[in-house]
């Protein structure tokens, strides 16, 4: 058995940025900023720090990490710069007719300003701007961090010298370019949604909404569906779903009579006008059919459903680019994070829970 150390012998001292700051003939400074390989410190004095950190094998705190962090938190908040929330309809204002957007912008700026920021609305697509100009307004209002609001359409697309900026996007609409996302976990939210359903005695548990819709999500509502119907017991209906280019009332009403469902899964923003082609057919909702969304309208307290806490998503969206900027990240990445976050169930006046005896599964 070897001889064990002696007492006197110590391990030696974790180098830190002050020491480095000491080897290097610089300041703390500089060497905290050159070790986040930010541009205003000169690219040679950069890789001379950062060459001297590798040797002595230099490693953050991760206590004094934390430290900082809480410190940070408990500072009253100074003005520390502009993000900019990008939109790109065809009318300026037109973004605030989606359904949850105003929600996650609300809650993006109420973070914001938690952290010393503004968040100013840009209009991307405003005629006559390019993406070369565009660029040159935001930098010389002095914003690099950018949100990338949900766009109009699908596999959406936005031309802007990226390389000068700090970018997160909220949901699965801008296809190019491919940059980091935050997001309701529209999938798990949907498997939420079937299982509550089912456990409130539905066993047959529709699904039907405009394709445009399953495409915004990435077809996470469709999967999280399929999903969920598999999972349930054996003798649960399993109803194909309805997806329809238009969904119209005859389109609905023919599926709905031919599988008649005890509950049905729609699109938030035909929630009401679904609700009014049922009741035209003589139907009541919910007693004898439940309607539920998986995105509940932000502000909405009737329609049941999955409720995305949209305002939460946008404050994650904003912690996100608040720490791209301080680690100085800029560019598309080469690989995209997806930072999701679940809802929770809310039944709402649309869901009923249905009697023992009229369950069969």
């Amino acid at each position: 058995m070897p001889p064990s150390l002696p007492m006197s012998v110590a391990l030696p001292p974790r180098i830190t940025q002050r020491h480095l700051a000491h080897l290097a003939g610089v300041s703390h400074t500089t060497v905290s900023l050159a070790l986040r390989d930010h541009p205003s410190i000169p690219k040679k004095t950069r890789a001379r720090i950062q060459t001297l950190a590798q040797k002595h094998r230099y490693r953050p705190d991760p206590m004094l990490a934390a430290l900082n962090a809480y410190r940070v938190e408990r500072a009253p908040s100074q003005f520390h710069g502009t993000l900019a929330w990008v939109t790109a309809f065809p009318e300026a204002a037109a973004w605030r007719g989606m359904i949850q957007t105003e929600g996650y912008f609300h809650g993006a700026q109420q973070r914001a300003e938690e952290l010393g920021y503004q968040l100013a609305e840009i209009w991307a697509t405003e005629p006559g701007i390019s993406a070369s100009r565009l660029t040159t307004i935001l930098l010389a209002r002095g914003i690099q961090g950018l949100i990338i609001a949900p766009l109009p359409r699908p596999q959406g697309e936005l031309s802007l010298q990226w390389e000068h900026f700090a970018a997160v996007t909220l949901g699965h609409t801008l296809a190019r370019p491919q940059i980091h996302v935050v997001m309701n976990h529209q999938f798990r939210n949907m498997k939420l949604l079937v299982q509550r359903l089912h456990t409130l005695g539905h066993h047959r548990i529709g699904f039907a909404m405009p394709t445009a819709n399953d495409e915004r999500v990435d077809h996470n509502y469709l999967g999280g569906y399929w999903v969920a119907q598999h999972d349930l017991p054996s003798a649960v209906v399993r109803l194909p779903p309805l997806l329809a280019e238009n969904l119209d009332a005859p389109t609905f009403l023919r599926w709905f009579r031919k599988q008649k469902p005890d509950a049905v899964i729609v699109a938030a923003r035909q929630a009401y006008e679904i609700r009014g082609w049922l009741e035209n057919a003589g139907l009541r909702v919910p007693a004898d059919v439940s309607l539920a969304v998986a995105s509940i309208p932000h502000g909405d307290t009737t329609i049941g459903g999955i409720d995305e806490k949209v305002g939460r998503v946008g404050a994650m969206t904003v912690d996100t680019l608040v720490g791209m900027l301080h680690r100085n990240e800029r560019g598309i990445p080469a690989t995209p994070w997806r930072i999701l976050s679940d809802g929770v169930w809310l039944p709402g006046k649309t869901i009923l829970s249905r009697p023992t005896s009229d369950r069969r599964a």
